[in-house]
């Protein structure tokens, strides 16, 4: 019997915030409770799952809601499936349902997620999510790469005097960045 979506998603953000747990730990942990069979949440069994949760108990984790899971969904249960995917983007970039339920209102003048009723809107929810997933992966990319080069502004290196407003934002300019970073890195390396 396979571990039910609400079970999988209360492993996953008590993964995220369990302190100091990287994701190879996270794997290895799977692997030694499901015995060598799973090093994925959805291969555990009930009593594997539930062996999991008291673990990230002992590592520090306090399962109780935060002060990002105020505003949840009350019929978060009932809603489509899709409902725990957004749970679990918002929960991966540390943001509260208040930031799903903004975007609900900009997207779709609904001011509440759990209001959502189309499969498409949650689609579209989700992919917004997605965006601002990789920016924000793609920001902490450029960050990394400055802190390795010992800089801290990437313009130095994109030989640029200024980037534009709000380059912060922008895929296309932070991949650009990325690129340059990353040649400017690997030319360091060969000197």
């Amino acid at each position: 019997m396979s571990l039910s979506k609400a079970l999988i998603t209360k492993i996953h953000v008590a993964k995220s915030q369990t302190p100091g747990l990287d994701d190879d730990s996270y794997r290895a942990m799977l692997l030694r409770i499901s015995n060598g069979k799973t090093n994925s949440s959805k291969g555990l069994t009930q009593a594997q799952a539930e062996k999991v949760l008291e673990e990230f108990k002992a590592k520090g984790w306090k399962p109780k809601p935060s002060a990002k899971a105020k505003g949840k969904p009350k019929n978060f249960d009932q809603m489509p499936a899709r409902i725990t995917k957004i749970e679990a983007l918002l929960a991966d970039m540390r943001l509260p349902w208040a930031y799903a339920d903004a975007l609900a209102k900009q997207m779709f003048k609904v001011d509440r997620v759990s209001w959502l009723k189309l499969p498409k809107q949650l689609d579209a929810l989700i992919a917004a999510l997605h965006v601002e997933q990789e920016k924000r992966q793609l920001l902490a990319s450029v960050e990394e790469l400055c802190k390795e080069l010992g800089i801290d502004a990437p313009e130095r290196v994109a030989g640029l005097e200024q980037l534009p407003e709000g380059w912060q934002r922008q895929r296309p300019i932070l991949q650009l960045l990325i690129d340059a970073l990353n040649a400017a890195v690997v030319q360091r390396r060969e000197e």
